[in-house]
């Protein structure tokens, strides 16, 4: 099963910090290199993750869970997490969200080089 989730634009210029500096309890970094960071994010019923970044990725869900996730434009969504769902996000983003049943435990695969054009460009981070 493939989806995506909505796409949402950073509100400004300035980002908040990566995942797993604002939220390292959560969002282990198991590889990183100059193209991927691989990321195993785990959290328990009640977790709130503050506003963070992630590049383009794919999302591996291996938990059941469903959180509140709120967008860097203040908009919500409620996702739910279902084992075995892979979701690709095309575009850079910045979300915070709150774990409100199961779990979250999710494989993230940040695709670095994804960046290199918003980067050349400046609008990067």
């Amino acid at each position: 099963m493939s989806t995506s989730l909505s796409n949402q634009s950073p509100a400004s210029a300035q980002r908040p910090a990566h995942a797993s500096v604002v939220d390292p309890d959560a969002h282990h970094v198991l590889f990183e290199n100059e193209h991927v960071r691989v990321i195993h994010a785990r959290a328990s019923h009640g977790w709130e993750s503050a506003m963070h970044s992630h590049p383009p990725m794919l999302v591996v869900n291996l938990g059941s869970g469903r959180q509140k996730v709120t967008w860097a434009d203040g908009t919500t969504q409620i996702v739910d997490l279902n084992p075995g769902a892979v979701v690709w996000q095309d575009d850079a983003f910045d979300h915070a969200w709150e774990l409100l049943a199961g779990e979250v435990n999710v494989i993230l695969v940040e695709v670095k080089s994804a960046n290199v054009g918003e980067q050349a460009s400046g609008a990067g981070r």
